[in-house]
């Protein structure tokens, strides 16, 4: 048995995880207002409530963070095909 097999999986799953959070990102980026309720609404199945201090600053961090998750995605996908 070779490791070829195994190599093809790892690097599909890579790209698959790669094309996941490229469109995580850009939903992000594109919506800041729901990712951020997205988040919210994980952390408030955890017992957490989370309230950002400054709003229009955050839905900022969140656009640009996106923008960058999106873009990191766009090198890895390039890289791994």
């Amino acid at each position: 048995m070779t490791a070829e097999p195994v190599i093809r999986w790892v690097v599909a799953s890579l790209k698959g995880v790669a094309a996941m959070t490229l469109l995580f990102g850009a939903w992000s980026a594109m919506k800041p207002v729901q990712s951020i309720a997205l988040y919210q609404a994980i952390m408030r199945a955890c017992n957490w409530r989370v309230e950002p201090i400054d709003r229009p600053r955050e839905l900022l961090t969140t656009r640009w963070l996106g923008a960058a998750l999106a873009g990191c995605s766009v090198v890895s996908l390039v890289l791994l095909w």
